[in-house]
């Protein structure tokens, strides 16, 4: 990132973006409104960025940093089992959605959804992998990708039953079902 001025700048675009995304869909935000919004000018927006787009994708990458790291710091307490950990990692996000309510349902209108959800899945089945490389224990790495892509896949799909009617999907009520082996 650079300087201090740059680093600032780049948090108050992101913190600017994640407000408006909170009233419009993206297809309805402008560079005018983001720079308006971040108290910045659309000329040190072009500094940085192409357009929107190129924007967005940094938006996505800061997001997804911001919630490995989030994963990351998860592993300070580490759960036992790979359930635990999933467990613990879907409320963790859980808590963000319901914090942000409209921000899902702007998500939801917009076009960018695929994108920003197989985006989600790959940070998630990433955050699972390292957790599983942190146990003891020897197992193959294709054996703890696949686990790691199953539990991601697992994740994501809670997530988008709750998107489609959070009322009805309880998340306090969910904890995991323990396969027997």
């Amino acid at each position: 990132m650079g300087d201090l001025r740059t680093k600032k700048t780049f948090a108050s675009l992101v913190q600017a973006f994640l407000h408006l995304l909170e009233k419009y869909r993206f297809e309805d935000i402008s560079v005018k409104q983001l720079c308006e919004s971040a108290n910045i000018r659309r000329a040190t927006f072009y500094t940085h960025f192409a357009d929107k787009y190129e924007f967005l994708s940094f938006f996505i990458q800061e997001m997804r940093k911001e919630l490995l790291n989030h994963i990351t710091s998860m592993n300070l307490g580490m759960p036992e089992t790979s359930e635990e950990y999933c467990d613990k990692l879907f409320h963790e996000m859980m808590k963000f959605f319901e914090a942000h309510p409209q921000l899902v349902r702007n998500l939801q209108d917009s076009q960018m959804m695929p994108v920003l959800m197989e985006i989600f899945a790959e940070t998630v089945q990433n955050g699972v992998y390292e957790y599983l490389c942190g146990l003891p224990g020897k197992q193959e790495d294709d054996v703890k990708q696949m686990k790691a892509c199953f539990y991601a896949g697992g994740i994501l799909r809670l997530v988008q039953l709750w998107m489609k009617d959070p009322e009805k999907f309880q998340v306090a009520e969910i904890s995991w079902l323990k396969f027997v082996e």
